[in-house]
């Protein structure tokens, strides 16, 4: 095994073969200036001087082969080649071997075949692994590129063409992942001149307009990192880079964007964006103290099919994370459907202004927590929900009528309601749903 510090000038050929790897270094340099090049045009251009099998894998799981060429066969046949030599035991041993080192390789391969092992490295990273094969006894090349160190330097030179490639594809990748977030929270604040600019925004931002949408936000709640206000260019917290992701692994294309203290997206109906929402919370609770629930809250506006409604649903799943946060509802998920009345208790200020008012008409059915005046209550709630039915409200918590007869008795005269005066009763139900009991 031989290492790229031990490779020396081409013996072979002379000047006459360093000449010609220069002008292949020069044709290589060339091709990370070309604004169309990629991998497979360097491994084009390596196999095609060399007559060599070469290719670019990814560094794993499976080794994806990025780019693939060798001589009369066609690129699936050349992928074909390499994926076998990068599967298996010894593969695996001479590739990681190539990235402790940090350096090109040169290992024995079939019969008399060399094969060359470089590293290419972006960021510090292994981001992949150039191979290049050849066998000396058969090889058929230019005199101006002879020679047994050849191989080796020309890969070497190649991978360091490929890391630029693959650098320059991450920084176009990320301006433009920077760009198509910004179109997003564009159309989510509404921030489009013209309904021409926000379908211009749609479509590059790959919206598809005329199939139902839902605007899914989860939202760290208050106590677990990322629950409050992000700085600017202060890292987002991990849990929502996390929530993102485990959208994109439900949803494929989802469209996702981080923003400040949330992660907002937009999940097509037909995915069922409840079951998602849900999903997602528990992926995240995991590793985390059961008896804490969710560490976020997901919220969910009405559904939408057009460019136009979805700031409108943005707004309804926002209002309804406030509507958790006033209430105590925090980490579980709630749908701007269900708020019922709760979408009018968020006009008031201080939410504490709501629970006082919930307290003075309940009178000691809220202060007394005894187990029987919590009865009176689950009672008096379900009483309400079985729209003042006494027998359908026996039947749901299987008692007598007679039974919640007296306990609705009871709870007038802890409450000082009279529940057959439409006013009382109203201020009761209300009460009732600003305390969570109407759950």
């Amino acid at each position: 095994m031989a290492t790229a510090g031990q490779a020396d000038t081409p013996r072979a050929g002379g000047t006459e073969a360093l000449r010609g790897l220069v002008v292949l270094h020069r044709r290589l340099s060339a091709l990370a200036t070309a604004h169309d090049a990629g991998p497979a045009a360097v491994v084009a251009l390596l196999g095609e001087e060399l007559g060599a099998v070469a290719g670019v894998v990814g560094p794993g799981p499976g080794h994806v082969v990025l780019a693939a060429c060798a001589p009369g066969v066609d690129e699936a046949g050349a992928a074909a080649v390499l994926r076998a030599e990068v599967t298996g035991a010894r593969g695996e041993r001479v590739l990681a071997a190539a990235a402790r080192g940090g350096r090109a390789l040169r290992v024995p391969g079939s019969g008399t075949w060399v094969r060359v092992v470089v590293p290419v490295v972006v960021g510090g990273e292994t981001a992949a692994f150039l191979l290049a094969e050849e066998d000396p006894v058969r090889r058929d090349r230019p005199a101006a590129l002879d020679g047994d160190d050849v191989l080796l330097l020309a890969a070497e030179h190649a991978a360091t063409i490929v890391g630029v490639l693959l650098g320059r594809e991450r920084v176009l990748a990320a301006a433009a992942g920077h760009v198509r977030d910004d179109l997003l929270s564009g159309l989510l604040l509404d921030r489009a001149r013209s309904a021409a600019e926000a379908a211009q925004w749609a479509e590059h931002v790959g919206f598809d307009a005329g199939v139902a949408h839902r605007v899914l936000v989860v939202v760290p709640h208050t106590g677990e990192p990322g629950a409050g206000e992000v700085r600017a260019g202060v890292a987002r917290p991990p849990l929502l880079a996390e929530a993102r992701d485990r959208l994109a692994r439900l949803v494929p294309g989802v469209l996702a964007v981080v923003r400040d203290h949330e992660v907002v997206a937009l999940v097509p109906a037909a995915a069922d964006p409840v079951a998602v929402g849900t999903a997602t919370a528990v992926a995240l609770a995991r590793g985390r103290d059961a008896d804490r629930g969710w560490p976020v809250t997901v919220a969910l506006g009405r559904e939408v099919d057009d460019v136009a409604g979805l700031p409108r649903s943005y707004d309804q799943a926002r209002r309804t994370v406030e509507a958790a946060r006033r209430l105590g509802r925090e980490g579980r998920l709630l749908r701007f459907d269900d708020l019922g009345v709760h979408r009018l208790l968020l006009q008031v200020p201080d939410p504490e202004d709501a629970r006082t008012f919930a307290r003075e008409v309940l009178g000691r059915l809220a202060t007394d927590d005894s187990e029987r005046t919590l009865e009176l209550i689950r009672t008096l709630a379900r009483y309400f929900r079985e729209d003042g039915s006494p027998q359908r409200t026996a039947k749901a918590l299987s008692v007598h009528p007679n039974t919640v007869g007296y306990r609705l008795r009871r709870a007038e005269e802890l409450s000082g309601l009279a529940l057959e005066r439409y006013h009382d009763r109203l201020a009761a139900q209300v009460a009732l749903e600003i305390l969570g009991w109407m759950e």
